[in-house]
């Protein structure tokens, strides 16, 4: 085998001449990698905000339904609060089957429930894609992620008190005073809920807005009339989307 062996240096210039030569290699493969890291993570960043756009087009949707749908869930735990104060000891009353043009086929108090999903997000800040982001995007991202979890729990919770009330789906139940005190308040909280759900879900389309990917109304109104229709048969919904988005709000950079 053979090994080659470097040149003895006859002068300082040959010595420079060789080290220029190895600094100026080494400098343009650290430069080359580096370059090729940046594009890497551009395309990752790229890739990532076209995952999240298109997961907050979904979420878009999710809070527009929650805000068109609001005024009939309020009015239809008025209608079943006043059943509920006129009844004796024992229930016996028919709840109507439709409230502001909302039916109610099998559950007492039915609203939309859906799974607002933070996967992509959780992703993107796992796999280090985050620190690549535009500074101002991705702390607009992490605030309105946020909301969105907040929204996945509280939903969990107003599942729990609709099923409190599907006891009145039954005929006839025995209320006495104590049962009554907690249909009442399971209806109170029922309806605080429904109205933080309507203000959170106003907030995040607000930010959507902001970050200029809001889907389109038109496109929203398509979208929940063939996927939502009994929620959209709320006689209040096609005018609660048009004011579906928060303006008393404030978001970074606005």
């Amino acid at each position: 085998m053979d090994i080659h062996k470097p040149k003895p240096w006859h002068s300082f210039r040959e010595f420079l001449k060789e080290y220029v030569i190895i600094v100026v290699g080494v400098l343009t493969a650290l430069a080359a990698e580096a370059g090729v890291e940046w594009l890497h993570w551009r395309h990752r960043a790229e890739a990532s905000e076209g995952v999240l756009r298109r997961d907050l087009a979904l979420v878009a949707d999710f809070a527009a339904e929650r805000v068109a749908v609001s005024r009939c869930m309020n009015d239809r735990l008025e209608v079943i609060r006043a059943a509920v104060l006129a009844s004796g000891a024992e229930w016996d009353a028919a709840l109507p089957g439709e409230t502001d043009g909302v039916r109610y086929d099998r559950f007492v108090y039915d609203p939309p429930y859906r799974v607002w999903q933070t996967h992509a997000w959780e992703n993107i800040a796992a796999d280090g894609t985050l620190a690549h982001l535009d500074p101002e995007r991705a702390r607009n991202f992490a605030l309105l992620y946020r909301r969105v979890e907040w929204t996945s729990a509280t939903l969990a919770r107003e599942n729990e008190g609709m099923g409190e009330l599907q006891v009145l789906a039954s005929r006839p139940v025995p209320l006495g005073a104590d049962g009554k005190l907690r249909l009442l308040q399971t209806i109170a909280r029922l309806e605080l809920t429904n109205n933080e759900l309507t203000g959170v879900s106003r907030n995040i389309l607000r930010q959507i807005q902001d970050a200029g990917d809001m889907p389109p109304l038109a496109e929203t109104r398509a979208l929940l009339a063939a996927n939502a229709p009994n929620y959209m048969r709320c006689r209040f919904a096609d005018e609660a989307l048009k004011d579906r988005v928060a303006t008393t709000f404030f978001t970074l950079g606005h």
